[in-house]
């Protein structure tokens, strides 16, 4: 087992040779997720593990770990969101080759002979963010129970177009002039 992650790397001789990769990686490094976070603090964990399968298929399996510290879409203040995530991937060459994968297993479409590995897990980070991020209701910070109160206007304050007639007035007059 190795924790140094090579950068770029033939996932099929990877398979073919057994290896299996684990480390942790600064969320600050992982650029695409950092787009995503209010705050690229912390780290993440993974293991990669290389191997073929029965049919000779290279396949990447491991897990990935990170606590996310996202906006709440609700308060707008931060959630912490924990992410516990197992790859199970195939490597393929063409899209075709998809189809025929059973459903629990995703594709890593390899069109050149290397990926990028640490693309795999910012891949599976991005991947566990939810749409729309947010609190649990009782953990949220607003407070969903009282109804805001309508703002009435004073009766000192004039709206503009209070003293103006209603343009759909017309209407209403040619819609009963035609009943009758």
């Amino acid at each position: 087992m190795s924790s140094r992650l090579p950068e770029f790397a033939d996932p099929r001789r990877l398979a073919s040779q057994g290896s299996t990769f684990s480390g942790r990686v600064p969320l600050a490094d992982l650029p695409r997720l950092r787009e995503a976070l209010l705050e690229p603090v912390g780290e993440a964990g993974f293991r990669l593990e290389f191997y073929l399968d029965p049919r000779k298929r290279p396949r990447i399996r491991g897990e990935v770990r990170a606590d996310l510290v996202l906006q709440c879409q609700r308060c707008l203040s931060s959630v912490v969101l924990p992410v516990d995530t197992a790859l199970n991937l195939a490597v393929i060459e063409v899209p075709e080759e998809a189809d025929r994968l059973p459903d629990e297993v995703e594709p890593v479409w390899v069109e050149e002979d290397t990926l990028r590995l640490m693309d795999l897990v910012e891949d599976e980070l991005i991947l566990a963010i939810p749409q729309v991020p947010r609190h649990e209701e009782d953990q949220c910070k607003i407070d969903w129970q009282s109804e805001p109160a309508a703002a009435e206007p004073d009766e000192d304050q004039q709206t503009e177009g209070d003293d103006k007639p209603n343009p759909f007035a017309v209407l209403a007059g040619i819609k009963s002039d035609k009943q009758s």
